[in-house]
């Protein structure tokens, strides 16, 4: 992992490591941790890459690791990797603000743990602003086929349902995020994502744009929370981050 000085935007909270331990290869890292010492405001750490630009389909490639003793919860709350696209004049942040087809669309590579019976972090999730989307909050699209806030999938008859998957705490993951823009007019935009080389949700059929010069043209890593059942302070460890327009995979041995 570099320093961080190729990346546009790095938000306190955010640092880079040289122990060993938490490190997945080379000899430093980054570490994210987030205080959770006042319950009642938001927290979060984050670091972000603009591209002028823009891509029609974009991977990011990540290695990540929480902290053995995290105890997330969501909503309000994210961690992962996203890629996204912004109109001039629209911010980089701006929760709530729907994807209109020529202002924004957004994925993030996330977790979502809704109580305590399930393990944290929770099941992975991609939380996408799209142009179908149900409300002015991005849907959650789980491997399974379920869409959050609940209604049919808009995932077309070539959907394959995968089993959901929660990422155990302590363990690197490679992970890998695709977005694939659809052609204005066309549903077939795609989102995908892959662990450790297995493809673990793949939804096809998407409308993300309905204007061409809608490009994915930025990536950031980050966790964020205002859920106030978030009490335990998180930590974070990410490494060997590529953005392709190809697909990428795990390290070999050799790396």
């Amino acid at each position: 992992m570099s320093d961080g000085r190729r990346w546009d935007n790095v938000s306190r909270g955010c640092r880079v490591t040289e122990a060993t331990q938490n490190v997945h290869s080379g000899r430093r890292a980054l570490e994210m941790f987030v205080s959770r010492a006042d319950t009642s405001r938001p927290s979060g750490a984050g670091m972000s890459r603009c591209f002028e630009a823009g891509f029609d389909t974009v991977f990011l490639r990540y290695y990540a690791r929480f902290a053995e003793d995290v105890d997330v919860y969501h909503g309000g709350a994210h961690n992962g990797g996203t890629i996204g696209a912004r109109a001039p004049g629209i911010p980089h942040a701006c929760p709530g603000v729907r994807a209109d087809g020529s202002s924004k669309f957004e994925v993030v590579l996330d977790t979502y743990r809704p109580k305590v019976e399930v393990p944290s972090p929770g099941p992975l999730v991609t939380y996408v602003y799209h142009m179908d989307q149900a409300g002015r909050w991005g849907d959650q699209f789980y491997p399974s086929g379920r869409v959050m806030p609940e209604r049919a999938h808009p995932f077309g008859e070539q959907f394959v349902p995968r089993p959901d998957f929660i990422p155990r705490q302590g363990r690197w993951y490679c992970y890998e995020l695709m977005v694939r823009a659809n052609m204005p007019g066309l549903r077939d935009g795609r989102v995908a994502f892959w662990v450790d080389g297995e493809l673990k949700g793949d939804f096809p059929n998407l409308r993300l744009r309905s204007v061409e010069w809608l490009k994915s043209n930025h990536v950031t890593l980050g966790v964020y929370t205002h859920n106030t059942r978030t009490v335990k302070d998180i930590t974070l460890w990410w490494d060997d981050v590529v953005v392709a327009t190809a697909y990428v995979g795990p390290q070999t041995p050799e790396a």
